[in-house]
């Protein structure tokens, strides 16, 4: 996807942010109504429009946030790959990684060690990222059109981070499938989109019709809330060319 699409996931937020300005700037016209009744009758002019401020984001600006960039020092193996996913596409990303794990060690017949895989979960992927509390409290399932296998309803918990059996428990880590949670143990590194949290924050808040306040407290507990070991960085695609800086070879799934 195009630098164009990781900057189409503010798209929530700018609708939204649009929808208060307009209402700012229907109550500023209102406001000036009677000041221009009392202008002179020499002068039937109407008075100049005023135009409302824009309304502040209440997210904290990225410039004042720290951020953690000590996954890179971890691409050390001689093997090196980073998935770029800006869809879920059936976590494509998580199959992808693990295959290249194994032709690794089919190809040169090492183990794991020898490899160093990125996965960056951008725009409308990174809820992959968010851990089964946030997939519970939040309509994430619906937004993101991913169903449980079992029952085809909007999943309710994460379901890439690890797979369950019938009896609703963890599958056994012996065949292992390619989930977050296996991957991870495997030294597969997971990197999220910090742009595209802001704008599921917004798409939340107008879905559950929490409005503007909650917005903030949406996107910390997103924030707050990843899979273990996770990290977010200012944007899917400064993510993914801090990979190449570091050695990946780049992959888009």
């Amino acid at each position: 996807m195009s630098r164009s699409s990781e900057h189409d996931s503010t798209t929530p937020r700018r609708q939204f942010i649009g929808e208060l300005a307009a209402g700012a700037a229907a109550l500023a016209a209102v406001a000036c109504a009677p000041a221009a009744a009392a202008t002179s009758a020499a002068s039937q002019a109407p008075a100049p429009a005023t135009s409302a401020p824009a309304p502040k984001d209440p997210l904290p600006p990225q410039s004042e946030m720290k951020w953690d960039t000590s996954w890179m020092e971890r691409v050390t193996a001689k093997h090196k790959a980073v998935f770029d996913s800006p869809q879920i596409s059936d976590g494509g990303a998580l199959d992808m990684a693990d295959g290249y794990l194994g032709w690794v060690k089919d190809v040169f017949g090492t183990g794991d060690s020898d490899a160093s895989v990125v996965v960056v979960l951008r725009h409308e992927a990174v809820p992959m990222l968010y851990n089964d509390a946030m997939w519970s409290k939040y309509p994430l399932g619906t937004l993101t059109k991913t169903l449980e296998q079992k029952t085809k309803a909007p999943a309710k918990r994460n379901v890439f981070y690890q797979k369950l059996g019938n009896n609703g428990q963890p599958e056994s880590d012996e065949k292992p499938a390619p989930t977050i949670k296996s991957l991870t143990k495997r030294g597969v590194i997971f990197v999220g989109c910090d742009l595209a949290t802001r704008a599921f924050s917004y798409e939340i808040a107008q879905k559950t019709k929490q409005g503007e306040r909650a917005i903030h407290d949406i996107y910390d507990e997103l924030r707050h809330n990843l899979v273990p070991q996770a990290t977010l960085m200012t944007t899917g695609v400064f993510a993914t060319l801090l990979a190449q800086e570091a050695g990946c070879s780049f992959m888009r799934v």
